[in-house]
């Protein structure tokens, strides 16, 4: 058995059913959902998880499972105000990167009739307005934040996982806890982008994704004065992006707006703008990818020196998916390529050595993850999803 029939026979494993909650926990759904592991870990919806799991889901004929789970994330949306970290009461305080206008796009462009277009723009725009709400900062751009009470942030309790995952130490106060309940929304947690100050900063990916879905609202709208005030947000939006994190170099950086500086940590965020449309310089494209990509992958970021697993030589779907789109939106289908077999390569390779995908590989020399802040799971949705998209594209 190879990789490819091993997800061909096991990613229906990852699609579980909750329409009342089996423990006090989890918040039941109306619809089966997928979650990013067939066992053991994980075994909740998760947000930005679903997202590129979806690409396997649709290359394979589970239409039916992307809706389901588009529904469920509309459900949430009207019952909670937001799209949740995933399906569980202690991550109602948080959501994840958005990628919900994406999902709906990519059915909609596979099945154009899955969903009518003024119901998507209606179940978008309902996510939209949590980010402009409760996400959004003085210079008009968004940040990762959370919904606790300064008394719970400021709990030991919520320390002590981020002490025992990246060595570091920090005063117990109110602001470093919702900095790192901050750094859990972004998804990518923990890394050296935030200093672990994640709530001073304007990050790249959130702005980008909320460009998209602009973009999207203004493409989804059902009169030309809606569609034009929101293409309007998306170019302000744009023109914020590039007056505030486009270095000298050209690469965007997570831009501090309590001390009006841009971060100076390279992270596969920075493939976003690229991907989104929001810029088109290939020479800070290839600045960004010669940082990043190494032997068997691209990496999550440079590393400070310091434990986080969101950093080098660490692998993840998304970063390496992210690239890859990147690439593709210039144009540069021989770095789309390159990237794709790489992931192919090492997938397979660990394939054959476990028999089982995993959450993250090490770039650097094709094996298992290279610093974990906690064990990889087994048969990660992302991993599959963007094993098919990457395997289709190399057809």
């Amino acid at each position: 058995m190879n990789a490819k029939e091993f997800i061909l026979g096991n990613i229906d494993k990852t699609t579980k059913y909750s329409r009342e909650s089996m423990d006090e926990t989890l918040i039941a759904l109306p619809y089966p959902y997928t979650t990013p592991c067939i066992g053991e870990a994980f075994q909740e919806m998760y947000y930005w998880d679903t997202y590129f799991t979806h690409k396997c889901l649709l290359l394979t004929g589970r239409k039916q499972q992307v809706l389901n789970n588009i529904k469920n994330f509309s459900y949430m949306v009207k019952k909670f105000g937001k799209i949740p970290n995933g399906n569980r009461t202690y991550y109602l305080n948080r959501s994840q990167p958005p990628f919900f206008g994406l999902m709906i796009a990519d059915l909609c462009e596979k099945f154009p009739s899955s969903i009518a277009k003024e119901e998507r723009f209606s179940m978008l725009e309902e996510e939209y307005k949590f980010w402009q709400k409760k996400r959004i900062t003085e210079n008009g751009l968004n940040r990762y934040y959370s919904e606790m009470s300064d008394e719970d942030c400021a709990k030991d309790s919520w320390f002590v996982g981020f002490e025992e995952r990246t060595g570091i130490y920090l005063p117990h106060t109110a602001e470093n806890g919702r900095s790192i309940a901050a750094e859990c929304e972004s998804g990518m947690d923990f890394s050296p982008r935030f200093k672990s100050a994640c709530i001073r900063y304007n990050p790249v990916d959130l702005n980008c994704l909320l460009y998209a879905d602009e973009m999207l609202l203004s493409a989804w709208a059902s009169d030309s004065k809606t569609a034009g005030a929101y293409r309007e947000k998306a170019e302000k939006r744009k023109e914020k992006m590039i007056g505030l994190m486009r270095g000298k170099d050209g690469v965007f950086y997570d831009y501090d707006f309590v001390s009006q500086k841009r971060g100076d940590v390279v992270s596969f965020a920075a493939f976003y703008p690229f991907a989104a449309g929001v810029s088109r310089d290939e020479k800070a494209f290839e600045k960004v990818l010669l940082a990043l990509e190494r032997k068997h992958g691209v990496v999550a970021s440079l590393s400070d020196g310091k434990k986080y697993q969101w950093t080098e030589p660490n692998s993840w779907a998304p970063g390496n998916y992210m690239a890859f789109a990147a690439a593709l939106k210039l144009g540069r289908e021989e770095d789309a390529r390159r990237i794709a077999q790489k992931y192919i390569a090492a997938t397979d390779g660990i394939f054959a050595r476990t028999g089982e995908l995993w959450e993250k590989y090490n770039a650097e020399t094709g094996g298992m993850d290279g610093l974990g802040e906690y064990a990889a799971p087994k048969m990660l949705g992302w991993t599959a999803g963007v094993y098919f998209a990457f395997s289709e594209f190399l057809k």
